[in-house]
């Protein structure tokens, strides 16, 4: 039998993806070795948004080079009897910028709170705007994979 693993590059795909993940890994330059974290993101056109503290290792590594790699994956489960994982995945690549427009802060996590089904208070209070900070990933590259199962869709 056929294996089902392609690379995808269908924006059909991309936006299947992009809603049906959980989590974002982003990997930032940190010296000699890369920097990776699952986080929460919302996707908005060609921009990824985070949010975070307004200060740490994920702000120091952005400011000193912000170029970064992501990557987010979907439907994924091991066929222990295949020894092969099947999957659906997205990897990008993207400048990040943290954004100072109180306007667009406020957007993007009333963004990530539809997104999560957040209990927060919408829209985003200003006092939740200013002590938050908004990271947003403008897309430069983006390719799409997965394997599926025989038979599968």
């Amino acid at each position: 039998m056929r294996k089902k693993n392609s690379e995808c590059n269908d924006p059909a795909f991309f936006n299947e993806v992009f809603a049906a993940a959980a989590e974002l890994c982003l990997a930032m330059h940190d010296g000699d070795y890369p920097y990776v974290l699952p986080l929460n993101f919302v996707r908005q056109g060609q921009a990824i948004y985070i949010h975070c503290a307004l200060a740490g290792r994920k702000l120091d590594c952005i400011r000193q080079n912000p170029r970064v790699a992501f990557t987010v994956m979907t439907d994924v489960s091991i066929s222990r009897e295949k020894s092969t994982t099947y999957f659906k995945s997205l990897c990008g690549k993207g400048l990040a910028r943290i954004v100072e427009d109180e306007a667009e802060k406020g957007q993007a996590l009333d963004a990530i709170a539809a997104r999560y089904a957040a209990l927060c208070p919408q829209p985003t209070p200003p006092a939740s705007i200013r002590r938050t900070c908004i990271v947003r990933i403008d897309i430069e590259e983006l390719a799409g994979r997965r394997r599926l199962p025989s038979g599968a869709a």
